[in-house]
């Protein structure tokens, strides 16, 4: 467009003195282009483009423009608020020189490069996202142990669909699951038993955030397919915020793994000690709350000791395994199982009095003295003594480890006197 070259010195100087303007702090300490020295190259890209004159000229420095600030993650909102900038002070210029005569005509230009830059930066992105989507799962499918990552993979092949949907642009309904409760994420999260997790603000922030998601998608159809010609500055919009919600997802499930990790006792798989006291505080803080009681169970396996010194460390170990399991089958899912320290168990029980702890204790050790471990040719028949309080907490209790460590004095004084009145018995 030759009117422009009438206007370059004004653009220069609108480009120079009112779009944002960095320089880098770091000196030569770095050989990495760092963020500031990417906005300081793209002010010079954008100046070019915006001086442009031939068709062939104009599409090249777009392409570069917006390759550049896809490389270096320059926001599409950064970009168009840069525009926007140099085409008020550019208008408002002419305008107090009077020079009204092409102001009809810069202005149609300018919009005609936003409409490039919007269409040709979506293109990019999406492209971009779809890579870094497709890394992600390969980086999840060489992973020796996924454990919650197994659902996020499931998340981000949504996202690809997503994606895909966005550029075949048939738009018809052939687009991923948009209700959040029914996606193959959404389904394991309304299906998770493992209480401890369930309970964390992680697990919490990972709904929110799964919700936003569904909803941002959401909009992304119905924008498609309300609209013959969907705007890609929408689009755009729509999809940063879905691949930041993404990301703070896997983030949010790498810390599951990590707890679930820690949390969990590599020969029986139950909790350990260390998680014992952060739910304890929880479930005292909600009992305080409402009032409502719940209770705890110690176990000790009898004269095991003998078994170790009798059979090995191996063969004790599988009866440790049988005891955890034994647990798991009659204990319910809302109850928190903790091997507390060799042949010791502790169990919370939420929401539950004397009389029902004192219950389930006697078919925990009704069922041991029931069955038997086999190892080889081994035959071991073995019992359990187990310890039960139930907790009522008032408005004069002090929440804290001082509390939970006078429960489990408590709760252990029980286990010694089902110990000293015979043993294989509650008390």
């Amino acid at each position: 467009m030759q009117i422009i070259k009438q206007y370059s010195q004004e653009i220069q100087e609108c480009v120079q003195d009112f779009n944002i303007s960095l320089q880098s702090l770091q000196g030569d300490h770095t050989k990495d282009l760092l963020y500031t020295h990417a906005l300081i190259e793209y002010k010079k890209l954008f100046l070019n483009l915006l001086l442009s004159i031939s068709d062939e000229e104009i599409e090249h420095n777009t392409k570069v423009l917006v390759n550049f600030t896809i490389e270096h993650e320059i926001s599409y909102l950064f970009l168009y608020s840069e525009l926007i900038t140099v085409v008020r002070k550019l208008l408002g210029i002419l305008l107090e020189k009077n020079d009204l005569e092409h102001i009809h005509e810069i202005n149609n230009f300018f919009t005609e490069h936003e409409n490039r830059i919007t269409s040709l930066y979506l293109h990019r992105f999406l492209k971009k996202l779809k890579l870094k989507s497709e890394l992600r799962l390969s980086h999840i499918s060489i992973m020796q142990d996924k454990k919650f990552m197994v659902h996020y993979e499931s998340h981000i092949k949504w996202i690809l669909n997503l994606i895909l949907y966005i550029e075949r642009s048939v738009y018809d309904n052939d687009y991923p699951e948009l209700n959040p409760n029914l996606c193959e994420f959404g389904k394991w999260m309304h299906s998770a038993t493992t209480s401890y997790l369930i309970s964390t603000t992680h697990f919490k922030v990972i709904e929110k955030l799964h919700m936003n998601l569904h909803d941002l998608a959401a909009n992304v159809v119905n924008h498609c397919q309300n609209n013959n010609d969907p705007r890609p500055s929408t689009l755009i919009h729509l999809m940063q915020r879905i691949d930041y919600y993404s990301l703070e997802i896997g983030n949010e499930i790498a810390f599951l793994n990590e707890i679930e990790e820690s949390a969990k006792d590599p020969l029986t798989h139950l909790l350990t000690r260390r998680l014992f006291n952060k739910i304890m505080l929880n479930k005292l803080d909600i009992a305080k709350a409402t009032g409502r009681e719940f209770a705890l169970m110690m176990c000790d396996l009898d004269h095991f000791k003998r078994v170790n010194d009798s059979y090995g460390h191996a063969v004790g170990d599988v009866v440790l395994k049988h005891f955890s399991s034994i647990l798991e089958e009659i204990l319910r899912k809302s109850d928190y199982i903790f091997r507390f320290g060799g042949e010791e168990f502790m169990v919370l029980l939420p929401m539950t009095d004397k009389k029902e702890a004192l219950i389930l204790a006697q078919k925990v050790c009704d069922a041991i003295v029931a069955s038997e471990v086999i190892v080889e040719d081994i035959t071991i028949k073995y019992t359990v003594s187990i310890g039960t309080i139930s907790i009522i907490i008032d408005n004069s209790v002090v929440i804290g480890q001082e509390a939970i460590d006078k429960y489990i004095t408590q709760v252990d004084e029980r286990l010694y006197l089902a110990k000293e009145r015979g043993r294989n018995r509650v008390e």
